[in-house]
């Protein structure tokens, strides 16, 4: 047998219950806040378009022209250029066509 006393070595990474629990409390709250962050942000969006549908709410009752075809500009534009609605001058300038963008952005 060894005459050595024995010394006892304290390994570094040992933590107590209570250091533990504290450690990972910490790290939950942080792992939480990029949620609270990105929940912040969606309220303020939703604030932002309820504010603005709002706005076009009170906009439209006050206006006195509320259709485009009540519009002394666009029935001008139709009797001087492009005829009759959905003629084919009118098709072609003021209607958008859709294009299917999937494929590319998947590949």
């Amino acid at each position: 047998m060894s005459t050595e006393p024995y010394q006892y070595i304290e390994d570094p990474f040992n933590l107590s219950r209570r250091e533990f629990l504290t450690i990972g409390g910490a790290l939950l709250a942080l792992s939480a806040l990029p949620a609270i962050v990105v929940r912040r942000m969606a309220i303020k969006r939703n604030d932002y378009i309820r504010a603005r549908t709002a706005g076009l709410y009170k906009d439209d009752t006050i206006s006195k022209i509320r259709v485009s075809h009540a519009n002394q500009g666009v029935t001008r534009l139709y009797q001087d250029f492009l005829g009759t609605p959905l003629s084919e001058i009118s098709e072609e300038l003021l209607h958008t066509r859709y294009i299917d963008r999937s494929r590319t952005l998947a590949g």
